[in-house]
């Protein structure tokens, strides 16, 4: 079977790393609309039933550049609001790509924000037929949207 493209392959790619993040975590998880204190909401790509696992996930193929890591901070920040919000939360952002998480365990400003806060980094493998046609759907794996959020 060939793989959708474009949108259609973003969603399948951001459900199967959903699946995969949640096996590794041990949870179920689902997208979910999550309210803070002040009356603001926010969107998760992941929650668990009892709103003590968020995920973040992140479609981008290969290495991360600046908005793209910016993107991984904005997500990281959310995460961490969330995690002050609702206390003993588990915090993770799943990728999709060992080279894009790559680009955020070196070492960095980021990278330590991440593990500082207890942000988990996850990779979950995809199939390489939806695997090609995600980077092929992100212009070859350089620009282009990478996530779902």
């Amino acid at each position: 079977m060939t793989p959708p493209d474009g949108p259609d392959i973003q969603r399948l790619a951001a459900s199967m790393i959903l699946a995969g993040a949640a096996e590794q975590l041990e949870v179920a998880l689902e997208p979910r609309t999550m309210a803070l204190p002040g009356g603001a909401t926010v969107d998760v790509d992941g929650v668990d039933a009892g709103q003590s696992v968020f995920v973040e996930l992140f479609l981008r193929q290969g290495r991360l550049k600046g908005p793209q890591l910016d993107k991984v901070a904005r997500d990281a920040l959310k995460l961490v609001t969330l995690a002050r919000t609702y206390t003993a939360a588990r915090l993770a952002i799943a990728f999709a790509d060992e080279t894009a998480a790559a680009s955020v365990t070196g070492p960095s400003w980021l990278s330590e924000s991440l593990r500082i806060w207890g942000v988990q980094v996850l990779v979950v493998e995809l199939a390489d037929d939806v695997r090609d046609a995600l980077r092929a759907a992100q212009g070859g794996g350089g620009g282009g949207p990478a996530r779902t959020s």
